[in-house]
């Protein structure tokens, strides 16, 4: 049973109205959930259809939309992907996803005045990474938006990957189709769309073993239907608005206003009481032709002879959008080419081009900095950013894409920047400051915190606890989903998960240096198979591997452990992205469960222990881990915990997603630091436990029971926007005295994303706690 007070939370915040005059069975209530739940889910199929296709459901034409734009997702720069929407009022077609899409499209749902709902259509240019990294989380977004049904444009089976990645099954009541072009171009109220194949041209003695043949021939009935070389530019023609009926028109011919004004409207001939025949086209105003819009992605210039060769060099453009990399689009043949396009607008998504493409999380950044500039440094790129950046002009007509440039198609207009977003680091320090709880707080702990900072400097520099992810099952603006990095010295980091974004985070947090810190990652973990922790391993174990190149050094693969059955997960992965490395070319697997014990004892060297032991034991060793532990605890199935020791005396210990657990409390006895999940706030109990995670009063019991040095709560569900509160948790009876209440969390804290914390810093992240809230 719980308080009142509780159940008013839980009815506010899931919007269900409930009755009652002392208490309610909480288990009742959370069956009650699932059932409004499954209500909202089965009649969702009608509620959230889109106006046309209820239109159309009804018998009646929706018409043709009279607006649509083509609005950048991002350009490139600060590790983005390169993508974009092409979007009426009734569908959006998205094209291309990378890593991050969705946390972007969150932010700029509103801005932009697209419903992300609305994403029916998802076209690829090419099978990477770089153009579907994201679309995982793109697809569940769409799924929570109670889209039902998802249409895949692309030079490869979608469909097959995300089997590979998540199993159809975590798309219930949702269509996945893939649209075949050997059938024809896709056609629908707005866009014909066709996609015309391009292929590299390479000479086949110089590909790598792994490669298929390459050809210039661009016809796909004659070869592989998905050659790995494949890339789709993709022709989008909208149909012929019909011109609006001329109200003055019609009073000119003294078209009385019946019924008669309608069949004009519709195209009719009619003839009118006094004899006179009227046409159409006499009293309706001009229509707009056909516009197209050409989406080009020239990966390399192997590309250009198949461009030159195929049709989309028949056809005038309203806009190209080139999706190339930088060095493409400066080369001097492409660029002539492109001079010898008949388009209005060349429009280059160039990674170079500085800009902001989530506001957010600088806004959140830099106000946090404002309270604690040793925990929350300023970002890598905030200086660059809150500079006046200057958009380049065009020249000819060409002109660079940002993350927001819009282009209206319809009506046909020029680039429009005037969404674009800039930095203001002191208008987000002074909408801080107009909290008078928090400046009065602030003001009254500043000299204490300052005093604790000045004491912390003079702590150990390891380890070293990065914060890249604190949020669970999807991003939002203040926090990306789990990633963690602890530097164990000056070139040995320990990744513990490894969600979608992750590299994009340490790209924000270290900037020039990032390839450095991929390079020293030489431990990753992975502590169950959920795509929240292990979305963005692909890209970042490439991006690494690119690092070590760029360095000039010899690669040295990651060594992961994790669950069983990522090793089947990973090969399809690499299979089907890789064409030049084996999955087994870039990890060196460790088997969670097998670390349950501890590391092996080497008291048989050369005699019992395996050649396996031997080497696990010898790179532990080499970074000063003498203890590394799992834990198999309640999620899913093979879900871990960790238990990191330390030569030089400090331990850590971490669950991943769990509900509580006595074998983890028992092998992280009196470690320095746990960091625990609390998905819920204090209350949430029985829902917890349904969903197999804890609570925050949980976490802190876990943390007690441990006698953990201090306790560091993360992984919040996304329903708490920007901070749980702590000072609502109780993990005594309520009739506990408030003073026994508040030493409880005195060596408690709350994570954010780009929190940097040491050993030395946790009495003064804890004293910020009240600040916080």
């Amino acid at each position: 049973m719980l308080s009142i007070s509780i159940i008013k939370t839980l009815l506010y915040r899931t919007q269900i109205r409930f009755v009652s005059s002392s208490s309610i069975d909480i288990a009742d209530f959370i069956r009650g959930m699932s059932s409004a739940k499954k209500l909202k889910i089965e009649s969702s199929s009608t509620i959230n259809k889109p106006r046309h296709v209820r239109m159309k459901e009804r018998g009646r034409d929706p018409g043709l939309t009279s607006r649509i734009n083509l609005q950048i997702i991002s350009n490139g720069y600060a590790n983005t992907s390169k993508s974009l929407i092409l979007n009426n009022d009734q569908t959006n077609y998205m094209f291309n996803c990378g890593e991050g899409t969705q946390r972007t499209l969150q932010e700029k749902n509103t801005a932009w005045e697209i419903k992300f709902s609305k994403t029916k259509h998802l076209f690829m240019t090419r099978k990477s990474w770089e153009t579907m990294g994201g679309l995982l989380g793109v697809c569940i977004s769409l799924k929570d938006a109670y889209l039902n049904e998802i249409t895949f444009h692309a030079p490869c089976d979608v469909i097959s990957l995300l089997k590979h990645w998540k199993g159809l099954e975590a798309f219930p009541n949702v269509t996945l189709e893939q649209y075949d072009y050997n059938k024809g171009e896709f056609k629908d109220d707005c866009f014909k769309i066709n996609a015309i194949p391009l292929r590299a041209n390479i000479n086949v003695e110089n590909l790598n073993s792994k490669q298929q043949q390459l050809t210039t021939s661009n016809d796909l009935t004659s070869m592989k239907k998905f050659p790995d070389d494949l890339v789709y530019a993709y022709l989008c023609e909208t149909h012929p608005f019909p011109g609006s009926l001329s109200a003055e028109l019609c009073a000119f011919h003294k078209v009385p206003p019946t019924e008669l004004r309608a069949r004009l409207k519709n195209g009719e001939d009619v003839t009118l009481p006094d004899g006179r025949v009227i046409h159409s086209k006499d009293v309706t105003l001009p229509g707009e032709p056909p516009v197209k819009v050409l989406i080009l992605d020239c990966p390399s210039l192997a590309y250009l002879d198949s461009i030159n060769k195929s049709e989309l060099n028949s056809h005038s453009y309203h806009v190209i959008v080139h999706l190339a990399p930088s060095s493409i689009l400066n080369n001097e043949i492409y660029r002539t080419w492109m001079k010898s396009m008949n388009t209005i607008h060349h429009l280059l998504l160039d990674e170079t081009q500085k800009n902001v493409h989530m506001e957010a999380i600088y806004r959140y950044q830099t106000q946090l900095n404002y309270i604690d500039d040793g925990i929350f440094p300023l970002l890598s790129y905030h200086n660059i950013l809150k500079e006046d950046l200057k958009i380049p002009e065009s020249v000819d007509n060409i002109s660079y894409g940002f993350t927001s440039t819009r282009i209206p198609i319809r009506p046909t207009l020029g680039p429009d920047n005037t969404k674009l977003v800039t930095l203001q680091p002191q208008n987000y320090i002074d909408i801080l400051l107009e909290n008078e709880e928090f400046k009065q707080k602030f003001t009254a702990a500043k000299q204490q915190l300052q005093a604790m900072h000045e004491i912390a400097k003079t702590g150990h520099s390891y380890p070293e606890i990065i914060f890249l992810g604190t949020g669970s099952a999807c991003p939002s603006k203040p926090r990306n989903t789990s990633g963690i990095l602890v530097h164990i010295n000056d070139a040995n980091i320990f990744l513990l998960e490894c969600a979608e974004g992750t590299t994009g985070q340490i790209r924000h947090f270290y900037g020039d240096q990032s390839d450095e810190i991929l390079s020293h990652i030489r431990f990753a973990y992975v502590s169950h198979m959920h795509a929240d922790h292990l979305g963005g391993l692909y890209g970042l174990i490439q991006q690494r591997r690119r690092a070590f190149e760029k360095l000039g050094h010899k690669y040295e693969k990651l060594i992961l452990l994790c669950p069983n059955k990522y090793v089947d997960v990973g090969r399809k992965q690499w299979n089907y992205f890789s064409n030049k490395y084996f999955f087994d070319d870039d990890v060196h697997i460790v088997f969670n469960r097998t670390l349950t014990n501890g590391l092996p004892t080497l008291t048989h060297i050369g005699g019992e222990n395996t050649q396996e032991e031997i080497f696990l034991f010898d790179k532990f060793k080499s970074i000063g881990l003498h203890g590394v532990q799992t834990v198999l605890v309640e999620h899913i199935y093979d879900a871990h915990a960790l238990v990191l020791r330390h030569i030089d005396g400090w331990s850590l210990a971490f669950s991943g997603d769990c509900k509580q657990s006595s074998d983890f409390i028992q092998a992280g006895q009196n470690v320095d630091v746990l960091i625990h999940e609390s998905t819920f706030e204090t209350g949430f109990e029985v829902y917890a436990s349904q969903m197999r995670h804890c609570t925050m009063a949980q976490a802190i019991d876990v943390g007690r029971r441990m006698n953990a040095k201090y306790t560091i709560l993360w992984h919040f569900s996304q329903r708490y926007a920007k901070i749980p509160f702590l000072s609502d948790t109780k993990t005594e009876d309520e009739s506990q005295k408030d003073e026994k209440q508040e030493q409880k969390f005195n060596n408690v804290c709350i994570s954010f994303d780009f929190m940097r914390i040491h050993l030395s810093d946790l009495p003064r992240a804890c004293e910020l706690v009240p600040i916080f809230e």
